[in-house]
């Protein structure tokens, strides 16, 4: 059987996953349910590897629902239309823009359909802002879980590290609306090239006589 994870499967899924099984590690451990050596944690066999792998992928796609929530609190509603008019206005001098934002979808098929690499290369950022509004929820887990620490600990480090991760969220967060905006000016920009007639845009031009005899000299 030949499985295949490509690059979106490893940054939204799998990284993710794995930073959730790190959050709900650590609130085994400090609920004293489990402990953990870290010295079995290096002496894991290929199939104890693989399964962690499986469920750090099915937690990734899992707990995707509950980061998004925390995503849109600084994803303002019509994003991919500010986008794109944004985008718009950058080239609304030169070239004239008649899709919609809502074809994003259709646009992107349309780039795969051309070139697999370059739709790759744009999908990729929309998997790095999946990876890091995941990780940034996964933080927000272990801000709690070291809140949880405080309490039962009355230890004052545990309320500091408390707030450097929520702080670490909000900074994850952030970048993941940021690629997200580079993912929708990605198929912008690309489905603008397509459209451009480059042999009208780009005119051959006759060298004068003076550059001609600059050149043979």
């Amino acid at each position: 059987m030949n499985i295949r994870l490509g690059i979106y499967e490893i940054f939204s899924r799998i990284i993710p996953g794995g930073v959730y099984m790190v959050a709900l590690g650590q609130l085994l451990v400090i609920l004293g349910v489990v402990t953990i050596d870290l010295q079995t944690i290096n002496n894991l066999s290929l199939i104890a590897s693989i399964g962690l792998i499986v469920v750090a992928y099915i937690l990734g796609g899992a707990l995707d629902k509950l980061a998004l929530i925390l995503f849109m609190l600084f994803k303002k509603p019509g994003f991919s239309a500010r986008s794109l008019a944004e985008f718009k206005k950058r080239h609304q001098d030169r070239w004239i823009i008649d899709f919609k934002d809502e074809d994003w979808t259709v646009l992107l098929a349309y780039i795969r359909t051309k070139n697999m690499e370059l739709a790759g290369e744009i999908d990729r950022h929309n998997a790095i802002s999946i990876m890091s509004r995941n990780i940034g929820t996964g933080l927000v887990l272990i801000a709690a879980n070291s809140l949880i620490q405080f309490f039962l600990s009355r230890v004052l480090i545990y309320i500091f590290m408390c707030v450097i991760m929520l702080l670490l969220s909000v900074l994850t967060l952030r970048e993941a609306v940021k690629f997200r905006g580079w993912f929708y000016d990605g198929i912008y920009e690309t489905t603008l090239a397509y459209r451009i007639d480059l042999e009208k845009s780009i005119t051959p031009v006759e060298p004068s006589a003076q550059a001609r005899k600059g050149r043979k000299v």
